[in-house]
């Protein structure tokens, strides 16, 4: 069976930093000397990390390093992307004294790294930021507009940092939503999915910031569409879009009503003035707008719709419509167990439809109804669930799936029994890893998946282990074993490193062989190895020496999971970790995943903290 990728809950809220990205800002000004001293450093030359830490003690000085600024702009030609951008990020740091490199900064737009992409466009956004606009001078005003269309083409950028730094860089140039819009609008309405889905994700990734812009682009018909899948994607954070998007849904083409009212669904309570508009949808005559709407109305529990959906449930000429507005009714009214029992009842029926449409519908209506049931009826739900993993249809799956996960603990049983089934073992273990400590009670059948003879199964077993973390301290022997057979492949070695870092102090006995993987010529194993001793034995200042190095490099990586970490990693080092700032500022702001980004600014904060 194919792998899938499951949807995991929603991550906990966690408070942001007052103040996560760097600011241009005032400073002292350096006496004359050192700052001679550093340009003279920097004219010098040195290996790279010499040079880059040149650069940032350049940039530690803020305004006061505007001297400096004729050694920054030869810096950015650096032949080491590493220094180019360090030297970027210096130069917007410099603030409104730096506006007369604005064009070099968009040439560097086009830098083949994407990280100099990125940290020019954050450059041209500090700089902007700290002009006032009192003193903002014609010839400025033409840099900043010579740098619009620069920054827009940024936007479809293949590197998601790229795109993210550039609507920032964009916004920060303070041009209205309607002059903003069209920018976006132009990018939607263009038929190569290549342009059109990056910007997508970029703009919903960027949430509430992204709303302003997708509620002009609503009102041009070339844009609708694709705006409304936007405003999908970002979901309550969107209410103030409820209104607009109503009005599409009563005006619009049938497919952008449909997306329309999807839309609304996603965005939920938050879109109850939308009711009316939804409800007239529910009476048009089209069969296909009809599902969404009622769809929709149970997400906003919208109670002027209850007469309706009541009609459209005892009606027997679509049954499946009919399930999904029992299921509307059960969200308006959770406190009416009869209606709610009805709606279980029809959506288990549901689960046997020849119609995959209505068996992934079935699949997620019951898992949405399933928190007011007794422990008993979920696990009975789960087990119907965990039979559903091999669907013929892979959407059914992917519902079963992402059900099983927002059930929790009552999964687990029914997921353990669904380890032996071999078409989809590896599914299973996927899930229980998105489940994390609620896993618990599978780790005897994860340890035993540790000897599979399969190593993507092994490798999947160690990462389900260290999702549950200190509890899975169990399976440590096993784990190790599997990090130091160097004849094994790294789909092994990666994450027994890993599951050894996340079981933490009680992972102990493994610290000598994580030590001697330090040096590894394998970098990612390095840097795992690194992180997971740290994880197990957080005051070993020596290793904390020759971890930061490694910790930055893995920042600028591939693989979610291993930035995630790093953050956390350089974090949890606190203000030794302080060379790592630049590139957790960039993190924090432009990497594509929420999690990382949380991560970055969390750990700006503790390495600033001052002893």
């Amino acid at each position: 069976a194919a792998r899938r990728v499951w949807p995991g809950p929603d991550p906990a809220p966690q408070a942001q930093p007052a103040t996560p990205a760097p600011t241009a800002a005032p400073v002292a000004a350096a006496a004359p000397s050192a700052l001679d001293d550093l340009r003279k450093a920097l004219a010098a030359g040195g290996d790279e990390q010499q040079r880059v830490a040149t650069v940032d003690a350049i940039a530690d000085l803020g305004q006061g390093a505007s001297p400096a600024l004729a050694d920054l702009l030869k810096a950015t030609e650096d032949a080491e992307p590493r220094v180019r951008w360090h030297a970027a990020r210096a130069i917007g740091l410099i603030g409104e004294d730096a506006v007369s490199a604005v064009p070099l900064l968009v040439g560097l737009l086009s830098d083949p790294d994407p990280i100099v992409a990125a940290q020019a466009a954050a450059a041209i956004g500090l700089i902007r930021a700290d002009e006032s606009a009192t003193t903002i001078t014609p010839e400025d005003a033409g840099r900043y507009s010579a740098a619009f269309p620069a920054l827009a083409k940024a936007t479809v950028h293949a590197d998601p940092r790229v795109r993210r730094a550039a609507i920032r860089g964009l916004r920060s140039l303070n041009p209205a939503p309607e002059v903003l819009a069209p920018l976006f609008s132009k990018q939607l309405a263009d038929a190569d999915p290549s342009v059109v889905m990056p910007a997508l994700q970029t703009l919903a990734n960027m949430e509430e910031v992204a709303v302003p812009v997708l509620l002009e682009s609503l009102k041009d018909p070339k844009s609708r569409y694709w705006a409304s899948v936007a405003l999908a994607d970002i979901g309550p954070e969107a209410a103030a879009a409820a209104e607009p998007l109503a009005k599409v849904v009563e005006e619009g083409e049938l497919h952008e009503k449909m997306q329309a009212v999807l839309a609304l669904a996603a965005i939920g309570e938050k879109a109850a003035v939308a009711a009316p508009a939804l409800l007239q949808a529910l009476a048009s005559p089209d069969k296909s707008l009809q599902f969404p709407a009622v769809f929709a109305l149970g997400k906003l529990r919208a109670a002027e719709a209850d007469a309706a959906l009541k009609a459209v449930a005892e009606s027997e000429e679509d049954s499946f419509l009919a399930t999904v507005a029992a299921w509307a009714r059960a969200k308006i009214h959770p406190q009416d167990e009869p209606l709610r029992e009805e709606a279980i009842k029809r959506l288990h029926q549901g689960l046997e439809s020849d119609d995959p449409r209505a068996r992934e519908g079935a699949a997620s209506g019951l898992s949405d109804l399933a928190g007011d049931l007794a422990d008993d009826e979920k696990q009975k739900m789960a087990s119907l669930f965990a039979e559903m993993l091999d669907d013929a249809d892979p959407d059914v799956g992917i519902s079963a799936g992402a059900a099983l996960i927002r059930m929790g603990p009552a999964a687990v049983d029914a997921l353990r029994a669904k380890l032996g089934d071999a078409a989809v073992r590896g599914n299973v273990m996927e899930i229980l890893a998105a489940l994390g400590p609620a896993a618990k009670p599978a780790i005897a059948d994860l340890v035993k998946g540790l000897s599979d003879p399969d190593p993507t199964f092994r490798g999947d077993a160690a990462v389900a282990l260290g999702a549950i973390g200190p509890d899975a301290a169990v399976a440590v022997p096993e784990l190790r074993a599997m990090l130091v057979d160097e004849k094994a492949d790294s789909a092994i070695r990666y994450p027994a490193a890993y599951a050894l870092g996340r079981i933490g102090p009680q992972a102990k006995p493994a610290l000598d062989d994580l030590r001697g993987l330090v040096k590894s010529p394998d970098e990612l194993m390095a840097t795992l190895a690194i992180w997971a001793a740290l994880k197990i034995n957080p005051s070993d200042t020596a290793l904390a020496e020759n971890a930061i190095p490694p910790l930055r490099r893995a920042l600028r990586g591939d693989r979610e999971m291993v930035r995630l970490e790093a953050a956390v990693a350089l974090g949890e080092l606190g203000p030794a970790a302080s060379s790592a700032i630049p590139i957790l500022e960039l993190v924090s702001e432009d990497d594509p995943s929420k999690p990382v980004r949380q991560a970055a600014a969390d750990a700006i904060a503790k390495i600033k903290v001052k002893p």
